[in-house]
């Protein structure tokens, strides 16, 4: 019959038997086999805006799951390109496109970004190419572009309005030049920046020719007008007054038919804060007719003439067949009458803008 172990023998099989359980238990567990359904893929990053025509790099986020191989695609026709790496390159156009990837494996898992494409920033900047000294509301614009944030500044002039839009107002600094800057920047981040320095003209001065005129009722002229400084070197023509005559653009002036004293005004188009004035005096036109005697008698003495009676004339009489006892120069005269049967008045009759009739009577003896 066997015997049976000793109490010490009894003691070193139980710490055996404890050593063995113990190194089965350290024993990694079977892992449960991954189902690629259980776990969903990511494009980062999810969500992106891009300039037309610019490209940028996409991934695959797989967690925990399994990596698998991945295929890219766009989903809307024109909305852009992209390569086996994920490299995606946006249209021309604006608009916003949606970016896939899909894993081939049996779960066939797929991941979508959101992909805003915008049109690039513009920054060719208009402006007045010469501006008049500290000359107000002036207008630089730079193309506008949706989303896209503007910051101007002004060196040599002040800002007025707009600063942060495509539309600036500004006022020009007093001499040498303005500067105008603008950054654009789209909503994708890209920049653009444009520079425009503009010249800063000679003050205007302005004069009119003749400042002061006398003119006969109904007659024309022409004025004229000297000008310095500014950007055109054009000027406007107007009338002061209702009622004093017509001016055209090119100041051909035309006096009214009634006299008096008028203005005619030429003013600077490029600063219409320098305005000239002319004097106009508008005066009666010369009396054409002579009153008198009808006939005479020969060797009569103390016959008389006369023109109306209108401010502002000179006269000049002479007689024809007869002698003057008067002054030639007044507006009526006295005579005495020849021997002969015809006796003829002249008088030239002449008003304060020179303008003259010779006035002609013609006597018969009775």
């Amino acid at each position: 019959m066997p015997s049976r172990p000793g109490p010490q023998a009894r003691k070193c099989l139980g710490l055996a038997l404890a050593g063995l359980v113990m190194q089965l238990g350290c024993l990694e567990k079977p892992k449960p086999i991954q189902n690629p359904r259980d776990h969903p893929v990511a494009v980062v990053p999810a969500e992106a805006t891009l300039t037309a025509g610019r490209t940028r790099r996409f991934a695959v986020a797989f967690g925990e799951g399994p990596v698998s191989t991945v295929t890219w695609g766009v989903l809307e026709p024109g909305g852009g390109a992209v390569d086996a790496e994920g490299v995606y390159q946006a249209p021309a156009q604006a608009g916003t496109f949606t970016l896939q990837a899909r894993c081939l494996d049996a779960a066939a898992r797929s991941a979508a970004a959101r992909i805003t494409v915008v049109a690039p920033p513009r920054a060719e900047l208009t402006a007045p190419p010469l501006l008049l000294p500290e000359a107000p509301d002036q207008t630089a614009t730079v193309p506008a572009v949706p989303g896209a944030t503007y910051a101007w500044t002004v060196t040599g002039g002040l800002i007025l309005r707009g600063a942060d839009g495509p539309a600036l107002t500004f006022q020009a600094g007093a001499r040498g030049r303005t500067e105008l800057t603008c950054r654009v920047t789209n909503p994708a981040g890209e920049t653009a920046r444009t520079s425009l320095s503009i010249p800063i003209a000679a003050p205007v001065s302005l004069a009119i020719r003749p400042a002061q005129v006398i003119i006969t009722q109904g007659r024309s002229m022409k004025f004229g007008f000297e000008l310095q400084g500014g950007v055109t070197l054009k000027a406007v023509w107007s009338l002061g007054e209702p009622g004093c005559g017509s001016v055209d653009a090119n100041g051909k002036y035309v006096a009214p038919e009634t006299p008096g004293s008028y203005t005619v005004r030429v003013a600077s188009v490029d600063d219409p804060r320098q305005v000239a004035l002319a004097q106009v005096k508008v005066v009666r036109k010369p009396p054409e007719d002579i009153f008198g005697v009808a006939s005479f008698q020969p060797g009569a003495t103390g016959l008389t003439a006369r023109v109306a009676d209108v401010e502002g004339m000179t006269y000049a009489w002479t007689v024809q067949g007869g002698t003057l006892t008067s002054s030639a120069e007044a507006r009526s005269v006295t005579f005495t009458a020849g021997p002969g049967d015809t006796l003829v008045l002249h008088c030239r009759i002449t008003n304060e803008a020179g303008d003259s009739f010779l006035a002609v009577r013609t006597l018969q003896a009775q």
